[in-house]
């Protein structure tokens, strides 16, 4: 399985463990390779906050859905409002 950094560069799994090996052991080169905390961008960019009311019934019926499908409120809401700007 290879993984996209956020610059678009592919990293493959072989590499992946090389790399962490090479942390683990204190072996990490110096320079300009920095380890940034944090939980990594979702999107590919910043988000923000946007907040709104609904009636509870339609609250209870998307905590039903997001449920079924696995996935958080907020990512529920981000593919309505994408579909919708896609097909604006």
């Amino acid at each position: 399985m290879a993984v996209t950094t956020q610059n678009g560069s592919v990293v493959s799994e072989a590499r992946l463990e090389e790399m962490a090996h090479m942390f683990e052991h204190g072996e990490w080169p110096e320079g300009s390779t920095r380890v940034v905390r944090g939980r990594p961008l979702k999107l590919g960019e910043e988000l923000v906050s946007v907040t709104f009311k609904i009636p509870a019934s339609e609250l209870s019926a998307m905590d039903a859905r997001v449920k079924s499908e696995g996935i958080s409120r907020s990512d529920y809401l981000r593919r309505l409002v994408g579909r919708d700007l896609a097909f604006a």
